[in-house]
């Protein structure tokens, strides 16, 4: 669930505070006040992960919205070039507490790991700040694709032990001039290197210690992005160091077993060999203990001797086998001289510095890792690329007959509600998990959910909202699909151009909702066009059941009668029961800039701050009637008296 939102020089929206977002949260205000703008930034983040080009960082017009140019967005009078987007999410928990989300099975050192994990995400952050580059010759590019200026990410994970950890990653642009000498030595540099490297990152310590226990020398040098989520974090290490950490790895390891540990390694391609001086080095030592290393080797190489001046070596991977041509007694002999040489790593390395095959130059790898990091940007990318939904103000017009859907998604019923009847039909067996309507009937909420399939809560709903006795999808081959309801107050079933528009209003709403899955978010604008006062108002409980569902909802509207279903809701339910699940917020414009005010609600269902224009027209005008009125019976009763 999205927690936390903040956006700063995106249209009029200047100086954004960092909103705290509830399972339910609604925007109010009057038209034209900033409530579109801040869930276009929402949509803007959804339509960028969702999109397949990761080398994009921001897609400014996509499949969600479409927003113009750079210069558009920008906050007019503005003094900063960057437009910053920050986020907190935190992942759905079980009954237990455990979150839900484990992460994916990235690669680890011990292979893959399926199922529960240790850590849990408790919590994921981003800011992005993306602006157009007034310096750059290719300004008028970066107008239609921006140029991401920074990226952070910052989660908590909580351990075994119970205890959170921190972990957090920062990019920033940067030239990639100074950079680009690394990846001139290496023939298969690609674009995706060369991306990585116009980056400069900064990791914690406990990121970057996870790092060096598989590169010791490892310095951060760059990322790879998928938009703007880190992918994969390139680093530097200095070759000769890595291969002498590996190979005295094996060499004093106690076990007879391949050294496969060298076979992926990112610093080096070529066959790992102990040479002619590295053996000299194992022959003093061993020497010592009275072991002939000569013929070990001449016994399993077939070799007189490997000492000579063309400086030639054996594999690595021979040596498990020399061991084993030693009787028990030198072979355990062997290993315990070598694990007590504590000199031995920096012998072998001053061997490959001398080496003619060795270099100085730094080496650009990409190792899997940091683990936690790269966990919490795929929670993120697919949040958004996956689980945020949206349904914007104005419906597709009732027809007798909808259109195959031409989407990917089988469940997404469109901007404007237009493939309903495709989604319906194709789920309408699936068992979705949900609170009836019968437990909204009296003033106490039931939060029990029961299963049922999805055309069974379509119709529970439905008949909740006073709209239809029932509805019925058909599907008609190449035509289409066919919807069909039936009234309460007639009989037979119509399809939508016969009966009242709220049909094809509300329909969209339920089925994309209930459809949803647990710690989905789900974007409306102006849920209540067209719909009468009494359905404004059943839709507040219908709102409300999908939070209490683990369904966030984000809503822009202009209706009192939601907003006051709500204030009802929380004063009937017991104590503060309901209180956190939902937020308002009136969005003021009283200049060139948008504010959000938080409207609290107590336990009493009370706004204990009215602000001046919040639903307060009504009253006013109850007002005016009833002085209008008096004013009137007054004239009336002076005329009689005369």
């Amino acid at each position: 669930m999205i927690t936390g939102w903040k956006v700063s020089n995106f249209k009029s929206i200047r100086d954004g505070d960092d909103l705290p977002l509830g399972p339910l949260t609604i925007f109010a205000g009057a038209n034209s006040s900033g409530k579109s703008t801040f869930i276009q930034s929402v949509l803007l983040v959804a339509q960028t992960l969702s999109n397949k080009v990761g080398s994009r960082s921001v897609i400014l017009n996509g499949a969600l919205t479409s927003l113009g140019q750079f210069d558009d967005l920008k906050s007019t009078g503005s003094e900063s070039d960057q437009i910053v987007i920050k986020c907190t999410c935190r992942p759905l928990s079980d009954a237990e507490g455990y979150p839900l989300w484990g992460g994916p099975s990235l690669p680890t050192r011990r292979g893959v790991y399926y199922g529960r994990r240790a850590m849990g995400l408790r919590e994921v952050s981003f800011e992005i700040a993306f602006d157009a580059d007034p310096s750059s010759p290719e300004r008028d590019v970066f107008q239609i694709q921006p140029r991401l200026f920074s990226s952070a990410l910052d989660c908590t994970l909580r351990d075994e032990d119970n205890v959170d950890q921190k972990y957090s990653i920062f990019v920033r642009h940067a030239g990639s001039a100074q950079k680009i000498s690394l990846l001139e030595d290496s023939s298969d540099a690609d674009e995706y290197l060369r991306a990585g490297l116009a980056y400069d990152v900064t990791l914690d310590e406990m990121s970057m210690s996870e790092v060096k226990e598989e590169a010791h020398s490892a310095q951060p040098v760059g990322c790879v992005l998928r938009h703007f989520l880190p992918a994969r974090i390139l680093h530097t290490v200095d070759p000769v160091q890595e291969e002498a950490r590996a190979i005295t790895a094996i060499l004093q390891s106690s076990r007879l077993v391949r050294p496969s540990v060298l076979t992926s390694r990112p610093w080096r391609t070529r066959d790992v060999l102990l040479s002619g001086a590295i053996l000299q080095i194992l022959k003093d030592i061993l020497s010592k203990e009275g072991i002939d290393l000569d013929g070990a080797i001449a016994a399993r190489t077939q070799q007189a001797s490997l000492f000579g001046p063309d400086d030639t070596g054996i594999p690595l991977d021979l040596w498990p086998e020399i061991l084993r041509s030693l009787s028990r007694e030198e072979r355990l002999k062997a290993q315990q001289a070598l694990q007590d040489a504590d000199d031995l790593l920096e012998r072998i390395a001053e061997a490959l510095k001398k080496s003619a095959s060795s270099t100085d130059t730094p080496t650009v790898i990409m190792p899997y890792g940091p683990r936690h990091i790269l966990e919490s940007s795929r929670y993120i990318d697919e949040l958004f690329a996956t689980s945020v939904k949206y349904l914007g103000p104005l419906r597709d017009a009732p027809k007798p007959l909808y259109p195959l859907a031409p989407s990917a998604d089988p469940y997404d019923i469109g901007l404007r509600g237009e493939n309903t009847a495709s989604v319906l039909e194709q789920h309408k067996s699936r068992r979705v998990r949900y609170i009836p309507s019968a437990h909204f009937r009296s003033s106490s909420i039931e939060r029990r959910t029961v299963t049922r399939t999805l055309e069974a809560a379509v119709v529970d709903w439905l008949q909740y909202l006073g709209i239809a006795s029932s509805v019925e999808s058909k599907d008609m081959g190449k035509l289409g699909h066919e919807l069909k309801v039936a009234l309460a107050n007639s009989e037979g079933k119509h399809d939508l151009t016969h009966v009242g528009v709220g049909v094809s209003q509300v329909l969209p709403i339920l089925v994309m909702c209930l459809l949803a899955d647990a710690d989905s978010t789900l974007v409306f604008e102006q849920p209540e066009l067209h719909l009468h006062p009494k359905v404004q108002t059943l839709l507040g409980d219908f709102f409300l059941s999908m939070a209490l569902c683990n369904k966030q909802c984000i809503v822009e509207t202009h209706s009192e009668y939601l907003i006051d279903r709500l204030r009802f809701r929380i004063a009937a339910a017991e104590g503060n029961a309901l209180t956190d699940q939902a937020k308002i917020y009136f969005v003021e414009k009283p200049g060139a800039a948008s504010t959000f005010r938080e409207i609290k609600v107590n336990e009493y269902g009370a706004i204990t701050d009215w602000p001046e224009g919040f639903f307060d027209q009504s009253q006013q005008q109850a007002e005016e009637i009833l002085k209008a009125a008096a004013l009137k019976r007054k004239v009336t009763r002076n005329k009689g008296d005369a």
